[in-house]
């Protein structure tokens, strides 16, 4: 199936994308010395999913 498009938005979120901070380690979190910083938040993972779909999201 082809998407069509003229430019225009297919869907539009509206929310917060969020970070997210990993821990590299296990255990106590206060003793975890190095951080991963991830992309997070439901409006984000519903833009990435439809995006992967092949929609053209903003």
């Amino acid at each position: 199936m082809a998407i069509q498009n003229n430019g225009a938005l297919d869907v539009v979120t509206i929310g917060e994308a969020t970070a997210m901070f990993v821990a590299r380690e296990t255990g106590d979190l206060a003793a975890a010395e190095t951080f991963v910083k991830r992309a997070a938040g439901a409006e984000l993972n519903v833009a990435i999913g439809l995006a992967r779909l092949g929609l053209k999201v903003g």
